[in-house]
């Protein structure tokens, strides 16, 4: 008898880019440049600055 659903799907390799970041100066919040619509933003946990930087993550 065979298992049919045992299957496994092959592994797949991860992508990872640099994309330009807006990162808190005081907690570890971190968004996205495409998602923040401001020209300075403030931190939306802590209300604190929050600088451009870049930084290396998986996108796939």
């Amino acid at each position: 008898m065979s298992y049919y659903n045992n299957r496994r799907k092959p592994a797949s390799e991860h992508v990872y880019a640099d994309v330009v970041i807006w990162q808190c100066s005081e907690c570890n919040c971190w968004s996205r440049q495409e998602f923040v619509h401001v020209v300075e933003p403030n931190c939306p946990l802590c209300k604190g600055l929050m600088n451009s930087e870049a930084k290396n993550i998986r996108i796939e």
